[in-house]
């Protein structure tokens, strides 16, 4: 699980238009996609999977982004990759909920996560994280009821940057990815976690936090560009 989502001591975005600006009440949630995945995966998601999972073995496990990553993806399967062909927002939310309702069906021990990859998706940064935005104010609704707040999403981009600090900042790597990508975090899990830790007197957020902030500032930022220049090519 790509617990570092939980960080409170690294920055975030500066705001951005909301994707929809309804009342919670008003608003209407996305349909199942309807039309089935390929039966084989193309070539293009084959790679796009390889570099997702070396961007996991070699970023987010090697240095540690995630202190409870390396058991998930470590073991055959309990790691579900999906590739979303979605180009825009539209697509990508319909894709996000066929998945949620996939892990929730999947008995915890068999399927920890899910990583919804989305190598085609062509709206920027700054359209991504207002679907991030939507998404989260949305699974927190009462009215949303097909998750029923049980998924937490995580957001990965190639251009996912923070405000108020350096553009050559290490930082920004703790919120990229190879392709945009979205993991379906299990809430139960990510409740337990914080839990364990407060009963040890610790606050999971802020030590996660502390941490990848020293880690990827020793990494440096020419190392990680390169390091992601790789990965990018590789796909």
């Amino acid at each position: 699980m790509l617990l570092f989502i939980l960080a409170a001591v690294i920055p975030t975005p500066a705001p951005l238009p909301s994707l929809l600006t309804a009342a919670p009440a008003q608003r209407s949630f996305p349909p199942l996609a309807t039309t089935p995945p390929p039966a084989e995966p193309s070539a293009l998601d084959a790679a796009a999977v390889v570099s997702t999972r070396r961007w996991i073995s070699e970023v987010v496990i090697r240095l540690g982004l995630c202190p409870y990553a390396s058991d998930a993806f470590h073991s055959e399967g309990k790691v579900r990759y999906t590739v979303s062909h979605a180009g825009d927002k539209a697509q990508l939310i319909d894709d996000f909920f066929t998945e949620g309702l996939l892990l929730l069906h999947e008995a915890p021990e068999e399927v920890v996560t899910t990583m919804l990859v989305a190598p085609l998706y062509e709206e920027g940064i700054e359209e991504f994280y207002s679907l991030y935005e939507w998404l989260v104010d949305t699974l927190e609704d009462e009215g949303e009821t097909m998750l029923d707040n049980q998924i937490q999403p995580a957001f990965f981009h190639p251009n996912w940057t923070f405000s108020g600090i350096e553009p050559e900042s290490p930082l920004h790597f703790e919120k990229r990815a190879p392709y945009p990508v979205i993991n379906l975090l299990r809430r139960s899990q990510l409740d337990e976690v914080v839990k364990r830790g407060l009963k040890r007197g610790v606050v999971i957020n802020q030590q996660i936090a502390e941490h990848n902030a020293a880690v990827l500032e020793q990494e440096g930022f020419a190392r990680l560009k390169e390091c992601f220049r790789r990965l990018q090519e590789a796909g």
